[in-house]
């Protein structure tokens, strides 16, 4: 009897139930988009960020106290500490594996070039790296540092005698693509310089100390530093979530179980630590200028995700409220039979609230696929990668568009359900 009832008030007044069924479906469309795109904003964004740096560094644990002016180390190449080239490959061996978006080591070995003393950086351009038995992965300068504008060609990994000027220095010594450099070594204790000739495959502009540096392959600066598989850093760049309180604290002081869900979760401190313990004999340090401004702009993004969302809702919980009010004046006199007949308050208000619950699955069925759908646009219009589509949010908004439902449809019923019966029938 009851489903009776329902199904023929839903076929009845079909305008007034098409126009609630829209307004949940706008709402729970916003509402999906901006959900879908937030779950995929977080990565999209920091891949973003990523072209603008690494956000953690890695060192030898051993080393002593860096010589360095912009970022690069100054101290002769047999000085300090070194981390091996062979124990690098365990970086994408660590839990957040898939979170290590690139990583390129450094070598340093200040040359003399012309007269002028300046700094041959070694490194990976595109190196294919395999980390035990898991897939390959290509990685280097290229990958780390997108955002580096390279007039001509990289150098070619394979190719030691291949090299990339920084545009200051070319200007300065009027150096052109296919020129061939000669670099003289600086001479340690006991020992003669020995020399690096390299041709320049192109210019490179990144806006930091590398203007005024060379960069050749790793296994070509090793030979000249006579250092053979030593790298003085490695540059890690991670995709990371905003630290919190939690984020903060020390490791070192942690509970079994604090530690296992601060490991578990992909703060750059942690993911950091995670390095230091794959690499032997280094320290893994987040770069906390570039990591703290990533993490306010994922926080503000999210805080402008979260009122989108908030505010959608609301004003289809203010339209459905509306149309409900509508509804429930239109319906007195049928209110009022009811409750002339015997039924209780809780018995008429379960009815309309039935009805509308019907409406609003109806509604955040249609919200879901329209808001997917908007978000797989949006997210190829903005990041250039389509959003994925999520079918684990579809109960969740279903849920969400029922509440926004009984929440709309709360005090138009319980004015309604005041109206004594004989009023409501008095004519």
């Amino acid at each position: 009897m009851l489903s009776r009832i329902i199904i023929r008030s839903l076929v009845r007044r079909r305008h007034r139930k098409l126009l609630s069924l829209a307004a949940i479906a706008l709402g729970i469309t916003a509402a999906t988009a901006v959900a879908t795109v937030a779950l995929d904003v977080g990565d999209q964004v920091s891949r973003e960020l990523r072209s603008f740096g690494a956000n953690i560094e890695v060192v030898a644990a051993a080393d002593g106290l860096p010589v360095t002016v912009g970022g690069v180390d100054y101290r002769p190449a047999g000085a300090g500490a070194f981390l091996r080239e062979s124990d690098l490959p365990a970086i994408k061996g660590i839990f957040w594996q898939n979170n290590i978006v690139a990583f390129a080591p450094f070598l340093y070995a200040p040359a003399g070039l012309r007269g002028r003393q300046v700094v041959l950086i070694g490194s990976w351009f595109d190196h294919e790296v395999t980390a035990g038995k898991g897939p390959s992965f290509r990685t280097g300068l290229r990958n780390l540092h997108p955002g580096w504008r390279v007039e001509g060609r990289w150098p070619d990994d394979d190719d030691p005698r291949s090299c990339l000027v920084g545009a200051a220095l070319a200007r300065a010594e009027h150096i052109e693509t296919g020129a061939t450099l000669t670099l003289t070594a600086a001479a340690s204790q006991g020992e003669t310089g020995s020399s690096y000739s390299c041709q320049v495959t192109g210019l490179v502009e990144t806006g930091g100390a590398e203007n005024e540096q060379i960069l050749a392959p790793l296994a070509g600066v090793q030979a000249l530093a006579r250092a053979p598989g030593a790298v003085r850093k490695v540059e890690v760049s991670a995709l990371t979530k905003p630290e919190d309180d939690f984020g903060r604290r020390d490791p070192g002081r942690m509970t079994p179980a604090e530690l296992e869900r601060w490991s578990c979760s992909p703060y750059v401190t942690s993911i950091a630590y995670q390095i230091a313990q794959a690499i032997p004999g280094s320290v893994a340090r987040p770069v906390f200028p570039v990591a703290e401004s990533e993490g306010r702009i994922l926080g503000r993004i999210g805080g402008l995700v979260t009122v989108i969302a908030i505010a959608a809702l609301v004003t289809a919980c203010l339209a459905v409220a509306s149309m409900m009010l509508a509804t429930v004046i239109e319906r007195r006199d049928e209110i009022g039979l009811f409750q002339s007949l015997g039924a209780t308050r809780a018995r008429v208000a379960a009815i309309f609230l039935l009805e509308g619950s019907a409406i609003g699955l109806a509604g955040g069925a249609v919200g879901y696929l329209a808001g997917s759908l908007l978000a797989h646009r949006l997210g190829s219009a903005v990041f250039g990668v389509p959003a994925a589509i999520h079918a684990s949010l579809l109960p969740a908004v279903l849920l969400v568009a029922l509440v926004v439902t009984w929440m709309g449809s709360a005090v138009p019923l319980a004015r309604g359900l005041k109206v004594p019966a004989a009023m409501a029938l008095r004519d």
